[in-house]
Parts: structure tokens; C-alpha cells; sequence
């Protein structure tokens, strides 16, 4: 039997990489999503030099450098911090969680620059040491609307906009604060420094906005704020664009393209090369993305065809019908100990078998934890003992309809359900 996976309770940092099967794990968390082309160059060759040159885009827009020892792991740490990428403390690199919507000021739809409000909060943090000790997972998000908007993201405290205001959200809630972009980093910090307080009175400390909300209620969090909550009006946030492939602003003369990464995983090399063709065809910049996509921008529409060649040639997504976009995989075994399947490998294979249902979604996940999907998929597979339990529409805390199935049972399936549908 394969022993309950430990759940960590922490995410990697730079300077607190963790231990996984294949190595250690170390992030780097790029300011507001963005990456110049020599950064990007810098960070594939120093993952390739002190690692396996296995790169992860996570699901917070971070770059995950796999296959490190502790020791080459000091090293790549000096790299990034030495180009300014990160910061050399390790409290407060392990605070700055700001995720940002990619696109920033060069989307003209965008109720409000995200990439500015961000780095706000990323200086708040600095000069706010007491804020250096909430949870390693409390993160804050900035959306700013726009063509890729965050709606379906989350996060401990969430930016978005409102009727002439931006309205401050916490997770679990239902009621806003609103505020002017020049005083949202002192907003962020009165809810962060109220959850502190709060929570370090509870007998059991929350860990997350959302468990706090529940304990207390966000009343009561935004009262210890000092700040007057309003119930939540309808978003602001138009339907979003596929993250994969050209994506055109009305009357502007440059573009974006969003580059899919299998599973979410791009190599050293690949990236490297990246970065060369963001400044062949665009401004020599890459955006992160919660969505397992990098974003060029800057380019011209008219290149998009030439460019979505030399993307595809280097195994990366440049079509948005690919159907690996439907596909959550985590990395598996052997690189993650706690998985009991190559659930990244197994993915790969099953992905001919959905070809034909692009509104089909499959989790594969290599143990119970399911780090790679949290919510539903139309088919979830959860290893265990070197074999799979499937899930039909659900997630993996879901009870299976079938267990102990091989890899070739569960592509037969597949490839028999495709040929129904025909």
C-alpha cells in the first residue's frame, strides 16, 4: 500500500527550496509577472547549470527550477538574487506573493494599470517587516481586467475593479472595501495586518483569508482594518481571450501571444530560445501566467503565423485548440515522492485519446493531493498504488466509479468514447 502523501502546508521559495523526488525545488517569483529577455536567458542557464533544466510555470505565475541539491541550490540563489530577482531576505522573499494580471499597461482595455498597483504592494511589503511573517501561502492578487482578466483566479486578498473605485475582496466574502489606486497598498496592508491579529487570537490560527472569514467573518476583519465594507457589485471584468495564441488590442498597431507550456513544464533550452524570439518579433519581454502559458509582447499581428512556427518547433502551444490545453497534469513519479504514477508522461499519451472533445477536461494526478487541479474536471484520474481511480466530473476528493485501472485500460476508454461521439 502507498503511504498517505505528506501535504506540505508551504510553498518552495528561493531561498527555502524543498525536497522532491527528483531533487530540490526552488521558485522564482518574477515582479509583477515580468521577465526581460535577459533575464529569462539568465534564469534557463542558471537552471540548467545548478539543476535539471526542468522549468514549471505554477499555478501563481512563478518559475519552479527543478533538480537542485542543497548546495547548487545556494548558488542559483546567488544568481537571481545578484541580478535583482529576488530579494536576499529570506522572510520577506517568502511574503512576496503578489500575483498580477500579465498584460499590464500594455493592454488599452484594462480598467487600471495592475503592474503598478503590484509593484505597490511589493514595496509595502518591504518597508512592512511585521507582514514578513503571514502564512507562505497568504497571496494577494491584482486584476485589472482587460482582454486576460483574473475572474476565475483567487486569492487571501484580491484587487479588482469597480465603479469608479477599486474594490479590495477577500476570499470567502461577500462585501468589498473601495479605494483609490493611490491608497491600495496601504488598504492591502490594513486587511493583512488584521488578519495577523485576528488569527493570532484564535486557538487554532487560520492560515488562509478564507478560514478566517469563516471564523470570524469578514466583518469583523475589515472593522479591525478600520475600514467600511460594501456589498460586492457585478464585476467589471469583460469575457476574457484565450491566453494561447495572438491576442490583438482594438486600434493598437502591437500585439501579445501567449505561448502554451505542456503541463505546465518548459525547458531550459526552450526557454532560452523564448526569450531570443520575444526580442526577434517583440519589445524583449515574457509575461507569467496563472493559465501554464508565457506571454510575448509587443509584436505584430502580421508575424503571428512565423512566429507560431518557430514556438511549435520548440515543442511549446501555439494553438488554442492544442488538446494539452485541456489536460492538468502534475509532474508525477519518479520526481515527486509522494506520486505513485508518471502522471506527466501518462498525460501526454491520453491527450490523442480527447483530441476529438476539446470541451473535455482531464485531471491526471500522480496521488490524492492534487496539486495540479483543485476544482472539477469531466474525467479525473488520482494514482495510486501505480494505478489510477477514475472520477467522472468531479475532483479528486471525489468518490471513483472505477479503481486500479492501468494507463491502457483508461486510454481504451477514451478512444472508445471518442468513437461514440462520432
Amino acid at each position: 500500500m502507498t503511504a498517505a502523501p505528506a501535504i506540505k502546508g508551504w510553498c518552495p521559495t528561493l531561498l527555502s527550496p524543498m525536497q522532491s523526488g527528483d531533487g530540490w525545488l526552488a521558485r522564482v517569483k518574477p515582479s509583477a509577472g515580468c521577465v526581460s529577455a535577459d533575464a529569462a536567458r539568465l534564469i534557463a542557464d542558471a537552471a540548467r547549470r545548478y539543476g535539471n533544466g526542468h522549468i514549471d510555470l505554477t499555478s501563481r505565475a512563478n518559475l519552479q527550477i527543478r533538480g537542485l541539491s542543497p548546495r547548487s541550490a545556494q548558488a542559483f540563489a546567488e544568481i537571481i538574487i545578484g541580478a535583482g530577482l529576488a530579494s536576499a531576505n529570506p522572510s520577506l522573499e517568502a511574503a512576496r506573493n503578489v500575483m498580477a494580471s500579465p498584460i499590464g499597461p500594455d493592454d488599452p482595455s484594462a480598467y487600471f494599470d495592475s503592474h503598478v498597483v503590484a509593484r505597490d504592494i511589493e514595496a509595502m511589503l518591504v518597508g512592512e517587516p511585521g507582514l514578513w511573517a503571514l502564512p507562505p501561502k497568504f497571496c494577494i492578487l491584482v486584476d485589472g481586467g482587460g482582454v486576460l482578466p483574473l475572474a476565475n483566479i483567487s486569492a487571501d486578498i484580491m484587487v479588482r475593479p469597480g465603479e469608479g473605485a477599486l474594490t479590495v475582496h477577500l476570499d470567502g466574502g461577500t462585501r468589498v472595501a473601495l479605494c483609490a489606486p493611490s491608497s491600495l497598498a496601504e488598504t492591502v496592508k490594513a486587511l493583512a495586518l488584521a488578519f495577523q491579529r485576528l488569527s493570532a487570537q484564535r486557538s487554532d490560527p487560520p492560515r488562509r483569508m478564507r478560514a478566517l472569514v469563516m471564523a470570524v467573518g469578514e466583518e469583523a476583519i475589515f472593522a479591525e482594518a478600520g475600514l467600511t465594507a460594501v456589498h460586492a457589485s457585478a464585476r467589471l471584468t469583460p469575457q476574457g481571450k484565450s491566453s494561447i495564441g495572438l491576442i490583438s488590442f482594438v486600434d493598437q498597431a502591437r500585439s501579445a501571444f501567449g505561448v502554451g507550456l505542456p503541463f505546465g513544464r518548459i525547458e531550459a533550452d526552450a526557454l532560452h530560445a523564448l526569450a531570443d524570439i520575444s526580442e526577434r518579433y517583440g519589445d524583449g519581454n515574457l509575461r507569467t501566467t496563472p493559465w501554464r502559458a508565457l506571454l510575448l509582447t509587443g509584436l505584430a499581428a502580421a508575424d503571428a503565423k512565423r512566429l507560431s512556427v518557430d514556438v511549435e518547433a520548440l515543442g511549446l502551444i501555439a494553438d488554442p485548440a492544442d488538446p494539452r490545453l485541456n489536460i492538468f497534469a502534475c509532474v508525477g513519479a519518479p520526481s515527486c515522492l509522494s506520486a505513485s504514477v508518471d502522471a506527466r508522461g501518462d498525460a501526454a499519451r491520453l491527450a490523442a485519446a480527447i483530441r476529438a472533445a476539446r470541451d473535455d477536461s482531464l485531471h491526471v494526478s500522480g496521488c490524492s493531493k492534487s496539486c495540479a487541479h483543485r476544482g472539477s474536471a469531466s474525467l479525473t484520474l488520482v494514482g495510486r498504488d501505480g494505478r489510477y481511480d477514475l472520477i467522472r466530473n468531479g475532483s479528486a476528493a471525489d468518490r471513483p466509479s472505477l479503481t486500479g485501472l492501468t494507463v491502457d485500460q483508461i486510454e481504451a476508454l477514451l478512444q472508445s468514447a471518442k468513437g461514440q461521439r462520432r
